[in-house]
């Protein structure tokens, strides 16, 4: 099942409302099997109408705009940005907003974590408790070594966990990144497994209870 899937093709057996404030969670496994789906789910299944998205893959317009067609009243939310993207692609050049953040590229940690603290910092003067969704850690292993990405995970998951700030990431997991998978699932407070082994993708989740800890279709 596509990534590209909208949020009323399949029902979810994730619950969101029991992701727990200063909770860091890891979405793992093969491309294309709804994880990002899955992060916006999660991400924007709190009780703010609120949150902070890096996207690696897609312009912040796009990543927006797929984030707003699977919520229920788009117009409500009041989101912050940072597109590690158009500025390592577009021929012209874009300029940072008060919303929208650009890096040079995905591997452009610094960047990155400079932009999303000083978003955490601006929801957190305002005493509101945003999720944050990363998508995705395999665009950022291309560009930078896991020594690196490990690190960058390490401070954000500090960052979020001192604000009260939930946290979602994935990661597309191939034969070829097992390190990678085994060494960043430490970082997080909480996993999702996604597997595709069948007629449809499943998933469990580990170390939280916002989710089934058996294999459940989705």
């Amino acid at each position: 099942m596509s990534d590209e899937r909208a949020a009323e093709d399949v029902e979810s057996p994730l619950n969101p409302e029991r992701l727990e404030a200063g909770t860091s969670v890891l979405i793992a496994g093969p491309a294309m099997t709804g994880k990002r789906q899955l992060l916006f789910d999660l991400v924007g299944g709190g009780d703010e109408t609120a949150s902070i998205l890096v996207t690696t893959k897609r312009d912040a317009d796009r990543f927006r705009d797929s984030f707003l067609e699977t919520r229920a009243d788009p117009a409500a939310w009041d989101l912050r940005m940072i597109d590690c993207v158009s500025r390592s692609h577009s021929i012209s050049r874009v300029r940072d907003s008060a919303t929208t953040k650009y890096v040079t590229s995905a591997g452009d940690l610094t960047g990155i974590g400079i932009a999303a603290s000083g978003f955490m910092r601006e929801f957190h003067h305002e005493g509101r408790g945003v999720r944050i969704g990363l998508h995705t850690l395999s665009t950022l292993l291309m560009y930078a070594d896991l020594k690196r990405v490990f690190q960058f995970c390490h401070v954000m998951n500090g960052r979020m966990a001192s604000s009260g700030f939930s946290g979602v990431f994935t990661l597309d997991t191939t034969s070829r990144n097992t390190e990678a998978l085994d060494v960043l699932t430490g970082l997080f407070d909480a996993v999702v497994e996604v597997r595709d082994e069948g007629d449809e993708p499943e998933l469990r989740v580990r170390g939280a209870d916002f989710g089934p800890r058996r294999w459940t279709a989705f």
